[in-house]
């Protein structure tokens, strides 16, 4: 019977020796190809402390990380940015001092911006210079088909340019016709030039009353006015 239980003994010893170094193996095994590892507690436990100093505040799935501080630090430069935007707004932005400023000067910006930039022949309307050029003298031939035209400048200034209206009555003041007209001239202050425009009835031997007349018509006289309508001066 002894014999007996120190047989089974040596089996069930032999037994749990094999199944010991068979966990061993195993052990090793997974170790030598990395599956399994020790690490160092106390290295994780400071790591962890570490972490918890400092809060973070926004973090992404592209690793992406902002702490506190830096999400502070942002807030503070956007604020900043805002107040200086409203103080640009207000228009709260300092003046230049008056040491720095230019002075004054007959060539200052204003006193440019003052000077007309139109050209020097402009158009002025006769409403205000009605009598700016007058009819001077005016001489129509029969035989003539044009009308020799004289106007004077009343104005200080030289005019460039003519647009008026002729209107042609007979002797009893009824109205024949008009012509418009557009003339470049030039005409000094003070004097009178002369130019040509087409004769009223040509045609049918009309001559102004103070100029020849035909004789076998001697009806066929008529008059003229001049209405300025606008020049132009330099």
């Amino acid at each position: 019977m002894r014999d007996y239980m120190e047989e089974n003994n040596n089996g069930t010893q032999k037994v749990i020796f094999t199944t010991l170094l068979i966990v061993f193996l195993v052990i090793a095994l997974l170790w030598a190809t990395g599956l399994i590892r020790w690490e160092d507690s106390s290295e994780e436990n400071d790591i962890q402390v570490e972490n918890t100093d400092e809060k973070m505040i926004y973090e992404s799935d592209d690793d992406f990380e902002v702490s506190e501080s830096e999400w502070m630090a942002l807030k503070e430069e956007v604020s900043q940015l805002r107040q200086e935007v409203e103080r640009l707004k207000s228009g709260s932005v300092k003046h230049i001092p008056a040491s720095t400023q230019p002075t004054s000067t007959s060539e200052s910006v204003p006193k440019k911006e003052s000077i007309s930039l139109q050209p020097k022949a402009e158009t002025t309307s006769v409403a205000h210079k009605a009598n700016a050029i007058t009819l001077a003298n005016y001489n129509h031939d029969w035989v003539q088909s044009d009308a020799t035209v004289a106007f004077k400048n009343n104005l200080d200034c030289t005019i460039t340019q003519v647009t008026g209206r002729m209107i042609y009555y007979d002797m009893r003041g009824n109205m024949l016709d008009y012509q418009d007209f557009t003339k470049s001239i030039v005409i000094e202050p003070g004097m009178v030039k002369t130019l040509t425009l087409k004769g009223y009835g040509y045609s049918d031997y009309y001559s102004f009353y103070k100029s020849e007349s035909y004789s076998g018509n001697s009806n066929r006289k008529y008059k003229v006015k001049f209405e300025l309508k606008s020049y132009k001066t330099r």
